[in-house]
């Protein structure tokens, strides 16, 4: 197990899935949101109750969990970052049955999270688009994760 990111530490770290949230939403958009209706980056402020973050200006609505790993999920995100630090500092391959039993989830979702996780940890080295600005996160000192961004059009 990698002593730079034990059990405890992911504990204190994430107690819960707005901790989880925040994490996210510093990743992807670590300058700021940009706002597509105002046209430039702007105050957000989360929504109660919901994992979206709305203008303060013009009230449009951000998700930072469209378009990820994470997106269109009823499972808990604190229950996927725990599904990520088991995959990623496991010594042998997990079977789906063990994640399973250690989340405390139904196998079908054991095993949809297993095999979104794997294709994520087989894909990671690639480049995704050779003209958009990429930015790393990576997950748990193991699991690096990007985000593509095409570069936007400059009006004329």
């Amino acid at each position: 197990m990698d002593q730079g990111f034990s059990l405890s530490l992911f504990a204190s770290r994430f107690p819960n899935d707005n901790a989880c949230l925040e994490e996210i939403r510093k990743w992807r958009f670590s300058g700021g949101i940009y706002c597509k209706t105002c046209k430039k980056t702007t105050r957000h402020y989360r929504l109660a109750n919901r994992p979206v973050y709305t203008c303060k200006k013009c009230r449009r609505q951000t998700s930072p969990l469209a378009n990820t790993l994470f997106g269109k999920t009823t499972t808990p995100l604190r229950i996927w970052f725990y599904a990520l630090f088991i995959m990623t500092h496991a010594r042998a391959n997990i079977s789906v049955k063990s994640l399973q039993r250690e989340l405390g989830v139904t196998y079908k979702t054991a095993w949809r999270m297993y095999d979104k996780i794997l294709f994520l940890m087989e894909q990671n080295n690639g480049d995704l688009l050779s003209d958009a600005q990429v930015r790393k996160w990576v997950f748990f000192n193991k699991i690096e994760l990007k985000v593509v961004q095409k570069k936007q059009e400059t009006a004329v």
